[in-house]
């Protein structure tokens, strides 16, 4: 019996834990920022490099599944449950992406904050399904991990972007 007890508590310790707690805002405050301070200073070169972003066809379709949900005419009820969430001002808005990187479950995530509501940072899961890989809007929702902090300061970093009108998408 001391035997089947102990293998179970080597089972239980062996698994891995998951957090239950969100950490609250107080916590989120007592947290480093990840965010480098002070505005960061771009080349011609390199915002030409960073622009190029914008010619992808995920983060297009990003934009054309915004303006289609605004218009009523959101491509499935998937992509409509995903972006009913938020506040249609957000979609108004230009954005402009933070990150953009392959997903480990296929697809393309992209990190992205809105021009004229920079209060918090996304993350969007666009996809391609079918033989035709025709590209879907899988997931929106605000991106884990950010703190308050983090976007005051992505805020100040990346004033240049969060101004420029004629580059977002």
């Amino acid at each position: 019996m001391n035997h089947i007890c102990f293998a179970i508590l080597l089972v239980l310790l062996a698994q891995p834990r998951q957090l239950t707690q969100t950490p609250n805002s107080a916590a989120q405050a007592d947290q480093p920022s990840k965010i480098p301070e002070g505005e960061a200073h771009f080349t011609a070169d390199q915002l030409n490099k960073y622009y190029l972003v914008y010619d992808n066809p995920d983060v297009r379709y990003l934009r054309a599944a915004f303006d289609a949900y605004l218009q009523g005419k959101a491509k499935s009820t998937e992509e409509t449950k995903w972006l009913d969430k938020w506040s249609k001002d957000y979609y108004r808005s230009k954005f402009i992406v933070l990150s953009r990187q392959i997903s480990t479950f296929g697809g393309t995530l992209i990190t992205m904050m809105f021009q004229d509501r920079p209060d918090k940072v996304f993350v969007a899961w666009i996809y391609g399904e079918g033989t035709e890989r025709a590209l879907t809007l899988r997931r929106f929702d605000q991106s884990p991990g950010f703190t308050d902090g983090d976007v005051k300061r992505i805020r100040i970093r990346y004033r240049a972007m969060l101004e420029d009108k004629s580059h977002a998408m």
